[in-house]
């Protein structure tokens, strides 16, 4: 990972992974979205140097700008996601007869990834509307940035879902808030996944 795309819009291109370090779910989803952002950077780049119209280089760069912010969060979420695990097992083994703590524990195990997910469907949306300004010498871009901005999704919402499967909905703390939300952002990805693919199969067969 650490040799692809010398060139870079921002020269703040992927870093190669830390493989010594756990990856838990929540942190692979950010990953993956990270590197969905960059895709979608990238074809944006790309696109901004075939346009042909002014406007149509504005609104390009504003979506580069826009996904290389999200990609900043989402490798800032990666060691967030890390830390929130780790704080969940410690507060296992600390409190296992507490649950206010493990409680706090565990909604933060399960935000942290929920902001990766929300990231990640954020991606969806660029991915679709960046389909109709890139050209089709991108669609493999978009195509490739829309599943892996998907599988972050997936992953933050698996990962949520984790760390609260042990607590009741009517527990107090919003655990029954975070299950509706992390439902409704996996239907709403499936939606939008589901549209990029079928657009970009009409262009690669």
């Amino acid at each position: 990972m650490s040799s692809m795309l010398a060139r870079t819009p921002d020269q703040e291109g992927p870093k190669p992974l830390d493989l010594d370090q756990p990856l838990p779910a929540g942190a692979a989803a950010a990953v993956s979205g990270s590197m969905a952002a960059w895709l979608l950077a990238e074809a944006c780049q790309a696109g901004m140097a075939r346009s042909q119209s002014p406007k149509g280089v504005d609104e390009l760069r504003s979506m580069r700008d826009r996904a290389l912010s999200v990609r900043r969060d989402l490798v800032a979420l990666i060691g967030q996601s890390r830390g929130a695990r780790e704080a969940l097992l410690a507060s296992r083994a600390e409190t296992p007869e507490s649950p206010d703590p493990l409680l706090h524990a565990r909604l933060f195990a399960a935000e942290v990834p929920l902001r990766t997910a929300g990231a990640c469907h954020l991606l969806l949306d660029f991915a679709l509307r960046a389909l109709s300004r890139v050209g089709v010498k991108s669609v493999e871009e978009i195509g490739t940035a829309a599943a892996l901005a998907h599988a972050g999704v997936l992953g933050g919402v698996l990962a949520a879902r984790a760390a609260l499967a042990p607590v009741a909905d009517e527990t107090l703390g919003g655990v029954s808030s975070a299950r509706k939300r992390a439902e409704q952002m996996l239907r709403d990805a499936e939606a939008l996944r589901s549209q990029i693919i079928d657009r970009v199969r009409r262009h690669i067969p």
